[in-house]
């Protein structure tokens, strides 16, 4: 029997090796073409002028680019150089009111809610502090579990202070026109207290007196709108509940949902008390019922419903109207908007009225967010916060 190698093995061997030299090869490959691939993906982030972080479940960052790293640096304290989110400098746009940690943008991506165009201010002081806009998306894995999500940060300061200029235009021409326009409605009104008029005359006063009042209310809402973002009108904060300001509300339009066939469910549950301005909380409730009608057809449904979830109180308006999709959403609280649907539906509207509830609600250290599938329906929900006195008394 021979006493040489076994040549079949060491063939084995060799084929072995040579299948082990071709898997790392290509393994390599892989991580190069891999690493490529991340390269290109740091230089695609990092060129674009909008802020992206991008964090796991727990809300540990995940990537952040260049402008991402510039806003971040804006919103940190003096002597701070690598603050936490709630440490960072956050306020509510317009006010000099410091938003909460958990109306942050970046929190309440961590908390899975999406979202878009959500106004924030970042700075040193509120005064010098820049505007930007924040849309939040969740990440999904390849097996549909959630894995994290992003969050795009665009500054949006320089469309803000040309805002503002055409605000003062617009609130200038509001007033030189609500003077002559009182005039007018008065003058109307005493010509149609004549009893000699004729029935085809009559006519056309109540018409002329008619689209005179609709005038009328556009610049009350113009003054109104021109107020509320100027800061000129301070809240006056007293202790409120905002189960009490959705009852009034719902009451103040059952008898307008009945008129249009519409049902009006109220699910109300009772509120703590906060420090609240009823009488601007009323109107901006009020606005989101009266569009929520407007926008409902015969035989549907508007929902108004509050409640209280973990550290705050919520009040949501749900209709099952015409909706809106997802970039009409995306613009739905800019000032004068009006989504593409509701012009082509022929309702009346000059969108004031979301910019201005909007306002009202931010004032107060607020939240206001909007749900919507076109041809469903749309879910407005209003947020406040409860600090820890009030929570404890709650307890």
């Amino acid at each position: 029997m021979p006493c040489g190698p076994d040549l079949g093995a060491l063939t084995v061997m060799d084929g072995r090796n040579q299948q082990l030299a071709e898997a790392l090869a290509e393994q390599e490959s892989l991580l190069e073409s891999a690493a490529a691939s991340e390269r290109l993906l740091e230089n695609v982030i990092d060129s674009v002028d909008v802020g992206i972080v991008v964090v796991d479940r727990d809300g540990h960052d995940v990537l952040m680019n260049r402008a991402q790293r510039r806003i971040h640096q804006l919103a940190s304290p003096p002597g701070n150089d690598d603050p936490n989110e709630s440490q960072l400098l956050l306020w509510h746009p317009g006010s000099a009111l410091p938003m909460p940690p958990e109306q942050r943008p970046v929190r309440r991506a961590v908390l899975q809610e999406t979202f878009t165009n959500s106004l924030v201010a970042m700075g040193q002081t509120q005064r010098e502090a820049r505007v930007l806009s924040a849309s939040a998306r969740q990440v999904i894995d390849h097996r549909g579990e959630r894995s994290g999500a992003v969050v795009v940060f665009s500054d949006v300061t320089s469309y803000i202070d040309m805002v503002r200029s055409q605000e003062q235009f617009v609130a200038a021409v509001s007033h030189e026109l609500r003077t002559p326009l009182t005039s007018v409605i008065g003058y109307l009104e005493l010509a149609q207290d004549d009893g000699d008029l004729s029935r085809e005359t009559a006519s056309y006063l109540q018409v002329a007196q008619r689209n005179a009042d609709q005038l009328l209310l556009i610049v009350q809402d113009l003054l109104a709108d021109q107020v509320a973002r100027s800061g000129t009108e301070q809240l006056t904060l007293r202790p409120a509940r905002l189960s009490e300001i959705a009852q009034q509300a719902a009451e103040s339009v059952a008898l307008r949902a009945e008129k249009r066939g519409i049902t009006l469910e109220r699910r109300i549950v009772e509120t703590p008390e906060l420090p609240l301005d009823a009488q601007r909380l009323q109107q901006a409730v009020g606005n989101l019922l009266s569009n929520a009608l407007k926008y409902t057809p015969r035989g549907g449904r508007v929902c108004v419903h509050t409640l209280v979830r973990d550290h705050h109180v919520e009040l949501a308006v749900t209709d099952t109207g015409i909706g809106m999709s997802d970039q009409e959403q995306t613009n739905l609280f800019t000032d004068y908007y009006r989504t593409e649907t509701a012009r082509n539906s022929g309702i009346p509207g000059h969108g004031i009225g979301l910019s201005l509830t909007r306002r009202i609600v931010v004032a107060r250290g607020g939240q206001i967010s909007v749900s919507s599938r076109p041809g469903e329906g749309s879910t407005f929900t209003i947020r406040f916060g409860l600090d820890e006195v009030e929570w404890a008394d709650r307890g």
